[in-house]
């Protein structure tokens, strides 16, 4: 599953025109300053933002095609998107939060708290399953806004600041539990980060952005 696209975006401040084809299995990481359009690119992707031109293809199929006027929904998109702010649910536990994209897709009750209790495990916060978010710590919500990610089977995983609410001393056990537990052979991978380090220590490839330019 290889994600192709050229990202066009205008913004007041400036124009996000970027180009960037991520391969199966691969990690690629857009670093820069506050500001350049990185997360302005993983929304376009994830259909949030619409493109003034461009296009964005996962695989065989076209998500968006701004000449052709295509812009598919969100929910069609099977794109997993970790937000920096995790944005879970405040008023659903860890292990309902996991669930609800799948129950939003059809899964039913049982067998989406099922796969989530057992994403929950992989990424080791299974005892905090029936925990309300609001009582999650910043690195056990990260874990389980991945899980929630994860859980729907996306064809690529898209990741904004997933450090952010890190301290540095937690981040290499998270490093770890990515390389082991989320990235793999099967879908493409988009981190976004300002931290030139945590992109080096996980990206196959980085990718540095000015005011919506690759940096020369």
């Amino acid at each position: 599953m290889r994600l192709d696209s050229h990202v066009v975006v205008r913004r007041a401040a400036f124009t996000l025109d970027l180009e960037l084809t991520v391969e199966a299995g691969e990690v690629v990481a857009l670093v820069g300053e506050n500001g350049v359009g990185k997360t302005t690119y993983l929304h376009a992707v994830a259909g949030l933002v619409e493109l003034d031109d461009g296009y964005v293809r996962l695989g065989d199929r076209v998500l968006d095609d701004a000449t052709g006027r295509k812009h598919m929904s969100v929910e069609e998109r099977r794109c997993g998107l970790v937000f920096q702010q995790h944005l879970l649910f405040s008023h659903l536990s860890a292990a309902e939060n996991v669930a609800f994209g799948l129950r939003a897709r059809g899964v039913g009750r049982r067998d989406a708290r099922a796969w989530a209790r057992e994403w929950l495990e992989r990424l080791g916060v299974a005892q905090h399953a029936d925990t309300p978010a609001t009582r999650l710590s910043g690195g056990q919500s990260q874990r389980v806004a991945l899980a929630r990610a994860l859980a729907t089977e996306p064809d690529v995983l898209l990741l904004d600041e997933p450090f952010a609410a890190l301290d540095v001393t937690a981040r290499p056990a998270v490093h770890a539990l990515l390389r082991e537990h989320v990235f793999d052979d099967v879908r493409p991978v988009v981190l976004v980060t300002h931290d030139p380090a945590d992109a080096s220590a996980l990206a196959d490839r980085v990718v540095p952005l000015a005011l919506g330019r690759p940096a020369a």
